[in-house]
């Protein structure tokens, strides 16, 4: 999520939530666990394409700020309350 931020294209294993966060080809490219030639792959795909790395990287800081900056989290936060208060 910080390098989402950031503006940095994530490269990612495709465990516990991170596929909530980082989708796959737009954002970031994720990969099967374990496997280290998949995590290769990826991190030479977009070393070999900057363009597409910055795209991801604008993408995913779009999508950072959007769903996890303090104006997101404060209006879910409301919502929260708003619903445990009745």
């Amino acid at each position: 999520l910080e390098a989402m931020a950031c503006g940095t294209a994530v490269v990612a294993s495709h465990v516990g939530g991170i596929p909530e966060v980082v989708s796959n080809g737009e954002t970031g490219l994720l990969v099967p666990p374990d496997d280290p030639r998949a995590l290769a792959g990826a991190l030479n795909s977009l070393l070999g394409d900057p363009g597409r790395a910055a795209a991801m990287g604008r993408l995913g800081r779009e999508r950072a700020i959007a769903q996890f900056g303090w104006p997101a989290i404060a209006a879910q936060t409301a919502v929260l309350y708003s619903e445990l208060a009745g």
